[in-house]
């Protein structure tokens, strides 16, 4: 889990080896570029430890463009949606429906009739009104109910998704509670999920969760249920200024020294894709402002919204290596809002015309973006070796009124 891919040749950066100046200066920028390797050597760390009949589901929502998802695919991952719209998407590139998970907290009637059409590996439950829909729509597809174990991922609120007052999940009582009003005749459950969260640096919360669920899954299977698996969600963390690793077949190892009495099934998203990707943006210009000293660059929290949203902060250098002193500096972006910032006290040499690399950009980036202040949405690339390909076009303006009418 590093940026192994990322390297300065001649004092430039390149990705694989792909020269990033070259490259911006024949790309409008800002866009977004992936290591392919990247994303196959983080699949492959996945992998690495499990049984035949475990699984990897990617989490869609950390970046959905098809060919990211179409690279995936054939490493050997399924695929985590949270809405109809990503499983159509994953549909469209050809994944095998039985390695599909479906999570979310408010499933629609025809998001859950396509799910039970298309034959899902499982559809996570996590409220008795989605069992009472597909009661309504007469279909008995392999479910799962998804715990809220009330463990607290450590990490920023916004990405905390376990703990009792989360609107994510049921809890250990309601799932007992429920397995006894329906029966093994009526309810084809086969399995118990559960997903405490994202940026989890202690892995031993993930442990405690597994041994929660197995404990649930013992229960449910002496009321005669067939539980063939626990799903731990995804949530391993990245470094975003590239200072620590954390691995997955560290974690998954630990899991199986403690039981492998039911298949896993895991849903990593960011711990895949983040440190793949870079968004690539030139610097506007240089300014001062009081004490503070500004690098406007031509990207804004449209494009990444992680620094505003979460107050996250990405690793950010400049595309060339020189000797040019660095200084310390606030980036930011375009937007006309204060909240568009990449943060402050970077580092970094620059001047108008620099392009900047802001690192870890892979998950959550692009997925996440908008057309805030009607700007366009950047391409985005992915290089293979020595080659790139634009993997989604630059938005013209075109692009972003033709839904709307006068």
């Amino acid at each position: 889990m590093n940026l192994e891919q990322f390297n300065y040749l001649n004092n430039n950066l390149h990705i694989e080896d792909v020269d990033l100046v070259d490259l911006a200066s024949t790309i409008e920028t800002p866009f977004y570029v992936y290591s392919s390797e990247t994303i196959k050597d983080n699949c492959k760390s996945y992998l690495k430890n499990l049984s035949t009949n475990d699984l990897v589901c990617y989490a869609v929502k950390a970046n959905s463009n098809l060919s990211i998802l179409s690279l995936i695919k054939d490493e050997g991952l399924g695929f985590d949606v949270v809405s109809g719209g990503e499983l159509k998407r994953v549909l469209q590139i050809g994944a095998d429906p039985r390695r599909i998970v479906f999570s979310g907290v408010g499933k629609s009637k025809s998001e859950l009739i396509l799910a039970c059409e298309a034959n899902i590996f499982s559809i996570n439950v996590e409220s008795e009104y989605e069992l009472n829909i597909l009661e309504e729509i007469n279909k008995k597809p392999r479910i799962s109910f998804r715990i809220n174990p009330d463990i607290a991922a450590e990490s920023h609120p916004y990405i905390e998704t376990g703990k009792a007052d989360c609107k994510f999940g049921i809890s250990e009582d309601e799932a007992l509670l429920l397995a006894k009003k329906y029966s093994p005749d009526n309810l084809n459950l086969v399995g118990v999920s559960a997903h405490i969260g994202s940026q989890i640096t202690n892995t031993e919360l993930l442990i405690d969760s597994y041994i929660k669920l197995e404990n649930l899954a013992d229960q449910l299977c002496s009321m005669g249920y067939q539980i063939d698996h626990i799903d731990i969600g995804g949530g391993l963390a990245v470094d975003y200024e590239l200072e620590k690793t954390f691995e997955p077949e560290e974690l998954i190892k630990r899991i199986k020294s403690v039981s492998s009495k039911y298949n896993l099934t895991l849903e990593p998203g960011r711990s895949i894709v983040a440190q793949s990707g870079a968004l690539v943006t030139r610097v506007l210009g240089i300014k001062e402002n009081g004490s503070q000293r500004f690098v406007i660059a031509d990207a804004g929290m449209n494009d990444l919204m992680r620094p505003s949203l979460y107050k996250a902060r990405h690793k950010i250098e400049n595309l060339v290596n020189s000797q040019t002193k660095k200084e310390l500096y606030s980036v930011v972006g375009p937007v006309c809002e204060t909240a568009d910032s990449f943060g402050s006290d970077f580092e970094i040499n620059a001047k108008a015309g620099d392009y900047l690399a802001i690192y870890s950009s892979g998950a959550y980036g692009s997925s996440m973006g908008s057309n805030y202040n009607s700007r366009l949405k950047p391409a985005e690339i992915l290089i293979e070796g020595s080659h790139h390909k634009v993997i989604r076009k630059p938005e013209s303006f075109k692009d972003l009124i033709k839904e709307e009418e006068i």
